[in-house]
């Protein structure tokens, strides 16, 4: 059974700084994940409003889940960015 659910992210980003927009999109993507093959999309960005020298933007991203397939739970942020280490057996 496939859980989807959708999440809304504001994101400040300052100008002269637009060129790490992707990288940053990445790692949020990355921090939504619960369990092993959560997959993460970005559904839409949407530029908002500017404050002087940031530009704002709302991001929702959407989280897939197959509750018959979770794989490994992470247990820590560093896990969500640079994956599991190598002798940790999967579950």
């Amino acid at each position: 059974m496939m859980e989807k659910y959708e999440v809304d992210v504001v994101l400040d980003v300052y100008s002269g700084h637009e060129d790490e927009l992707e990288d940053t999109i990445e790692e949020m993507k990355a921090y939504q994940k619960t369990y092993e093959h959560d997959l993460v999309s970005v559904l839409t960005m949407k530029h908002s409003n500017t404050f002087g020298d940031k530009k704002q933007y709302l991001i929702t991203l959407q989280v897939e889940r197959d509750l018959d397939n979770l794989g490994r739970i992470y247990e820590s942020e560093q896990e969500k960015l640079f994956g599991f280490d190598e002798d940790q057996e999967e579950d």
